[in-house]
């Protein structure tokens, strides 16, 4: 017997042949006699020839096929249809962890929500924080959609493709304005050279090659033939991924818009999309924006639904303040009634300041006197009458956004045809209310019309005088009126990542975010730090990327916002 092929031939079983199919009862007699089969220490006696013999042809008669037998079709090693990959990669990026971000270390971050934890700006930025909360984790995603992509161009299909790009592109977008340079051209190359620690690109050449790729998704997308099956967020529209792509490539190009030597002409960009709808469609309305719909099956929900009770998350006096100046009813939608007024039929609202520390607990009379998230936002264990498991969606692109875009190129006169600046703008608002109560109308199936508990469409829908009035109405000079698109939009921006602190970062719109007493640092923060992975397994290119870019704080500006 060639013990060496016997081992070989064995320790390619399945452990739990072992125990079921050699020796049903795994006494440490049989586990002894394996030991010495394996080792071809056994000496071979009359009594043991018939059990060798079985073992022999169970061996023979497994191995020719062993390789068909011993896998699991749930569980593949190799996918080739590309569609099965497309809502694994939509569940593990939009529904978690960014819409779950998007609640939290990123609401905080856009000053919608007070949370002093975060806002002191040193526990929750640390390096060994910052992988999950900031969303560097979305490197374990991309892994995914390059093999989408790949397996994609092997087979031809040129809409799968299209769509790898786009949800390529806005990963990389979200990671590259939360931190700055990173890895980008040698990032995704772990599979297909080996190589696992990448060098650094800068964030100026990163946005000209996520820029570069939407226009060859758009391309592709156009002229593809292949169905987009399977896929949760876009409902296998290529036409709507089109829009996707056009409006991220158009959110890009007003971001660096005020870069001064800029390798590209924005306005000449912007323009083109603007004005060329056939070749580069937008989203008509929140209808077809990027919005994944979360369902009522476990791990496909909202994905704060089984979260404890809301305990240490506010509405900032930040928000309820740029709310108030506007007499704008949404605060009901944004906030919860105080506790002191829930469930009465006068609810109030109440925020509190971000960066006060363990003055939250007693700001303006305590918990009782201050408003919590979002109605759509309750988690179960807090609501159990009320929370919705679907009210909220995860936003990843809106139509409003693209429309205040817009609204902001047309009044610097980067637009020359289309619509007008008012006309974009109000799009935006106008849009954005009747989102607002289309998530209401959601929350409140099946809720008797005199409960007060929370707001109801009706509750915050505007009278034609908000329009008009002087806070809203596009009126005053052209500084005026780009403060105004640039709250609004910033207002918009509520429960979409990280693109409201961008915005501000971008405007400083609104005026009102600061650091205040508690901050660990001294202005409100410009980036994100790099993870603590990047220090100890990515060391040699880390350290010249600081030495490049500036110190690897919370304080240094990206290349867009010098």
């Amino acid at each position: 017997m060639n013990s060496k092929l016997f081992t070989e031939d064995f320790a390619k079983l399945p452990s739990t042949w072992i125990g079921r199919v050699i020796f049903p009862k795994r006494t440490s007699g049989s586990r002894t006699l394996l030991t010495k089969l394996v080792s071809g220490s056994l000496t071979f006696s009359a009594r043991l020839i018939p059990v060798t013999l079985v073992l022999l042809l169970l061996f023979s008669s497994c191995t020719k096929r062993f390789d068909s037998i011993n896998q699991n079709p749930n569980n593949p090693q190799e996918v080739s249809n590309v569609q099965l990959l497309l809502p694994a990669i939509i569940i593990n990026s939009v529904r978690n962890p960014y819409a779950y971000i998007s609640q939290f270390g990123a609401s905080v971050c856009g000053d919608y929500y007070a949370d002093q934890y975060t806002s002191q700006f040193s526990d929750a930025w640390t390096a060994s924080q910052t992988e999950g909360m900031f969303l560097w984790s979305f490197f374990n995603q991309l892994k995914d959609v390059e093999n989408y992509r790949l397996l994609s161009i092997k087979q031809g299909d040129k809409n799968t493709e299209g769509v790898a790009l786009v949800l390529r592109c806005w990963m990389f977008q979200v990671m590259t304005d939360n931190f700055g340079d990173m890895p980008y051209s040698q990032a995704l190359q772990g599979k297909t050279a080996g190589n696992f620690a990448p060098a650094y690109d800068s964030q100026e050449t990163i946005y000209y090659a996520l820029m570069d790729s939407l226009k060859v998704a758009n391309t592709l997308l156009t002229n593809g033939s292949d169905p987009i099956n399977s896929d949760i967020l876009m409902g296998g529209s290529p036409l709507r991924w089109r829009e996707f792509a056009n409006g991220l490539r158009l959110r890009l190009l007003m971001r660096m818009s005020g870069v001064a030597n800029a390798k590209i002409n924005v306005a000449t960009e912007i323009n083109t999309i603007a004005t060329d709808p056939g070749t580069y469609p937008l989203f008509a309305s929140y209808a077809d924006q990027a919005a994944l719909e979360f369902t009522e099956e476990l791990n496909n929900e909202f994905p704060a639904y089984h979260n404890p009770p809301i305990g240490d998350y506010h509405l900032s006096t930040t928000f309820e303040s740029n709310l108030r100046g506007l007499n704008d009813p949404r605060i009901a939608y944004f906030a919860m009634p105080t506790l002191a007024t829930y469930g009465s039929s006068s609810p109030q609202y109440a925020g509190v300041p971000n960066c006060i520390g363990s003055s939250e607990s007693s700001y303006n009379g305590g918990s009782n006197f201050q408003s919590q998230e979002s109605p759509v936002l309750m988690p179960a264990l807090g609501y159990p009458l009320y929370a919705s498991r679907t009210a909220a969606q995860g936003l990843v692109l809106t139509y409003a956004e693209v429309q205040f875009i817009l609204a902001e190129a047309k009044e610097r006169g980067m637009i020359t045809g289309g619509a007008t600046a008012e006309t974009y703008y109000m799009n935006g608002i106008r849009d954005q209310f009747s989102y607002d109560s289309s998530r209401l109308v959601v929350l409140n199936q099946g809720i008797a019309a005199n409960d007060h508990h929370f707001a109801k469409p009706a509750d915050i829908t505007p009278a034609p005088s908000y329009f008009t009035q002087p806070t809203v109405a596009y009126t005053g000079s052209a500084d005026d009126k780009l403060y105004k698109i640039r709250q609004q939009k910033w207002i918009s921006l509520f429960y979409t990542g990280f693109e409201g602190w961008s915005e501000w970062r971008r405007t400083g719109v609104p005026k009102e975010i600061q650091v205040r007493f508690n901050s660990s640092i001294p202005e409100w923060p410009r980036r994100a730090r790099y993870p603590l992975s990047e220090q100890t397994i990515n060391s040699d290119n880390y350290n010249k990327e600081v030495k490049t870019m500036g110190a690897d704080d919370l304080v240094t500006h990206v290349w867009w916002n010098k």
